[in-house]
């Protein structure tokens, strides 16, 4: 990692960052400003050609100059940054359209201060003595979201800048502002057939897989893609290769033997990629409570990852550059809805537990008013401030990236009428009709191929749960009928992997039940009890949280 330091009069500014597209990066003060950028930007060479720009620094100067304060509403990327201009005595403070790229800053009026990650600013507050206080909504939150769906964290005083946001202070004034926000303009779309939806789907995504993977050739770097059994990691990485003769190193981690391994390896096998296969059989990424927690500053479950921060600490990533995933793709060309009778009465939650949603309720306002449309509201929540909040601890090892998060892409998504996007059925028809190569491999989901007959589809639901021997009678394949990652068996099976989660949760409980209320400190331990897997690993991660945020 590099480490630069800045101090003038009007504060300070430190810089630590991956050794990694250090030419989409700057840290450099100039006679009117100190520039600060994080990240990278898949349309950099666009830019600097439109700009007549030689550096980051140089390019900021003058779209700053042009555009003002709102100058990186054209950036795309992974990217975070801040501006501190001098003639004003102004930082300008801003994360990317998604949010991955992440801010944190001190909501007080007694200092500044602005981090990418919240502990640089929980050492910033015991520094100047500035007191934190313990912020119920975010656990319940995490107790039944699984993530933290608001800009808010533990403390009160610190928040989390959400995706297309950004943040001026100026004259001891804090002002969040807004620069972007996904909106559906389905009249896009108005008298088009689905043929020339179609179409349209596959222009914009082979440009936005396009954009992303050149930024590794950019650099030189070598290829790193994840894969599943799902459709959404299958598609960057395919046409990927169609695009470009690649050669790619392809990570996948699951129960073994599952259909997810099963399904990657073939794939890989198809295009000779190298492929590297992590079974998850161990659990021991439950153990990680305490690096986890911090990792994702306590906003998401701490085991969402699984065995992805191990598999990555493991490897030798110098040589690479993006991580290529397929992050949010179901929801994206898919969605939250099941049937067109739900859109509309927001019957899907995103909450992976709903025990406590009367709670939460009490508590918090109802998130989904501040967007104008449900759909994007749950991607909002769900899928930037919980999958791809994974990206926290990711990044840790290196740049990370998806092209369905593209903006362009994302965009088009919501233009789609959603009643073509329920059950992937539009994203099913693109694959079928523009990859039928991609289409023969199963799918994780089904068990079958997105090909078959919505028939037998329902059948392999129907008997998902059935006795193994009658599967096998009916020609399903077993595997499809169990879970990628079974934690409630793994952890049944593992006495002492209870037994340290037993302890953990008292242990804990104990030290930090101080900060709570005894509504929620009952809630949290008879979830923890009662709880399957998943709402076990919320409870921990609200105390883990709770003990970074407020213990030395």
């Amino acid at each position: 990692k590099m480490h630069k330091r800045n101090s003038w009069g009007g504060g300070t500014a430190q810089w630590q960052t991956l050794n990694k597209f250090l030419h989409d990066k700057a840290f450099e003060e100039t006679e009117q400003m100190l520039v600060i950028a994080e990240g990278y930007l898949l349309n950099k060479k666009e830019l600097f050609n439109k700009y007549t720009a030689l550096t980051m620094t140089g390019l900021i100067n003058q779209m700053f100059q042009r555009s003002g304060e709102s100058f990186f509403s054209e950036f795309r990327g992974c990217f975070s940054g801040a501006v501190y201009v001098k003639p004003e005595d102004k930082w300008i403070v801003y994360t990317n359209q998604v949010g991955d790229n992440p801010v944190f800053y001190l909501n007080t009026s007694e200092k500044f201060a602005a981090a990418s990650q919240v502990n640089y600013l929980l050492g910033f507050c015991k520094e100047q003595g500035i007191d934190l206080t313990f912020n119920e909504s975010c656990a319940y939150q995490m107790l039944t979201y699984g993530y933290i769906a608001t800009d808010e964290t533990y403390a009160n005083e610190i928040k989390r800048l959400h995706g297309g946001d950004y943040l001026v202070f100026q004259n001891g004034k804090l002002e969040v502002k807004t620069y972007h926000r996904f909106e559906k303009h389905t009249e896009r779309f108005e008298g088009q057939t689905e043929a020339q939806i179609i179409d349209e789907i596959d222009r914009v995504f082979r440009n936005a897989v396009d954009l992303e993977w050149r930024k590794d050739d950019e650099y030189g770097y070598r290829y790193l893609a994840d894969l599943s059994g799902g459709l959404d990691s299958r598609m960057n990485l395919w046409v990927a290769h169609e695009i470009q003769n690649r050669h790619m190193t392809v990570l996948t981690y699951c129960k073994e033997g599952y259909l997810d391994e099963i399904i990657a390896r073939a794939i890989a096998d198809y295009w000779k990629d190298e492929f590297l296969f992590k079974p998850l059989d161990d659990a021991s990424f439950m153990y990680d409570l305490d690096d986890n927690t911090n990792l994702l500053s306590g906003l998401s479950l701490y085991s969402g990852i699984t065995g992805g921060k191990r598999f990555l600490e493991s490897l030798d990533l110098n040589d690479y550059g993006i991580e290529h995933t397929g992050m949010v793709g179901d929801i994206a060309l898919g969605s939250f809805y099941h049937n067109i009778d739900e859109v509309g009465q927001k019957k899907p939650t995103g909450m992976y537990s709903e025990k406590l949603k009367d709670r939460l309720f009490e508590h918090t306002e109802d998130i989904s008013q501040n967007y104008d449309d449900y759909d994007v509201y749950l991607m909002y929540a769900r899928g930037f401030h919980g999958a791809c909040n994974s990206h926290l601890i990711r990044r840790n090892y290196t740049e990370v990236g998806s092209p369905f998060l593209n903006v362009e892409f994302m965009q088009l998504c919501y233009d789609i009428p959603v009643a073509l996007r329920i059950n992937h059925n539009i994203y099913k028809k693109w694959i079928i009709q523009k990859y039928p190569q991609a289409a023969r491999f199963k799918w994780e989901k089904t068990g079958g191929r997105i090909t078959e007959q919505h028939s037998r589809t329902v059948l392999r639901k129907l008997v998902k749960r059935g006795p193994k021997r009658l599967l096998r009678l009916i020609g399903i394949d077993i595997k499809s009928t169990e879970s990628m990652n079974p934690i409630d068996y793994w952890i049944s099976k593992d006495a002492n992997l209870q037994r340290y989660l037993d302890k953990r949760k008292r242990d804990l409980l104990q030290e930090e039940k101080k900060y709570y209320s005894p509504a929620l400190t009952e809630d949290l331990s008879r979830l923890y009890d009662e709880g399957n897997a998943s709402e076990k690993a919320m409870a921990l991660t609200v105390l883990a949280a709770t003990e970074m945020y407020f213990n030395d």
